[in-house]
């Protein structure tokens, strides 16, 4: 929770493999609340992208993530 307010963004991140920006968290202990933009950040983004650019064969699968079902 302390470095909650270092971050310039926050996102959730599934097995869908999506980023989905996060825009507030509240500690409930102690009412802080952090905000954030409600939209994709720049280091979100280039994540996106990066896994994006793997799914489809623009860039290396160097961990084995993708396999081809025919």
């Amino acid at each position: 929770m302390e470095e909650l307010a270092t971050f310039e963004e926050a996102g959730a991140c599934g097995t869908a493999a999506v980023i989905s920006p996060i825009g507030k968290i509240v500690d409930d202990d102690t009412g802080t609340v952090y905000e954030y933009k409600n939209a994709p950040g720049k280091i979100s983004t280039q994540l996106y992208e990066r896994l994006q650019a793997i799914q489809t064969g623009d860039e290396a699968d160097i961990f084995g993530w993708v396999e081809i079902v025919e």
